[in-house]
């Protein structure tokens, strides 16, 4: 199990922090997955330091990952407007070098309980379908597959993803 320390993250500098390891982590991961110019393209619309604030704003919970003060994960949870019974796993990124550690566990037990306080009883996510390593580890933590979702994102680009999601703990 990892020693990474979690935290919420809610300061300016904590939103470039994960505008940061976010832009790392999807250069890392996504190409073949997506191109490059997507993958710009997505950093820029949702992950810039003033993306996330909105975000945040908005009601987003983003919860930062370090290991000897080092960022090496986060993840978000937003509520649904339309539905208050269920809550968003926006976002969940672990960097390379602490993959396979549980701490992806860690932030989804984490998510989890942060939906709960919210009043929510099922938390969701999407995840590129062929985001195959991804889909597997979601199923593993209990989340199944409930729809296909092919999204228009503008620029020409779009998001080809499964919808999963998982009822709250009793």
């Amino acid at each position: 199990m990892t020693d990474a320390v979690l935290a919420a993250a809610t300061t300016a500098a904590d939103h470039a922090r994960l505008a940061a390891l976010a832009r790392e982590i999807w250069h890392e991961h996504y190409p073949g997955l997506i191109s490059r110019a997507q993958i710009d393209y997505m950093l820029e619309r949702g992950y810039s330091p003033q993306a996330l604030a909105a975000e945040q704003r908005a009601g987003t919970r983003f919860v930062l990952a370090r290991r000897a003060g080092r960022a090496i994960g986060f993840a978000a949870v937003s509520p649904d407007p339309a539905d208050a019974a269920t809550a968003w796993l926006d976002k969940l990124y672990v960097h390379a070098e602490a993959r396979g550690e549980g701490l992806g566990r860690r932030l989804v037990a984490d998510s989890l309980a942060d939906a709960a306080r919210r009043g929510a009883t099922r938390l969701r996510l999407r995840v590129n379908r062929h985001n195959v390593d991804a889909v597997h580890a979601y199923r593993r933590l209990g989340f199944a597959v409930e729809a296909e979702d092919v999204k228009d994102i503008g620029a020409g680009f779009i998001m080809d993803d499964y919808l999963m999601g998982r009822a709250l703990p009793a």
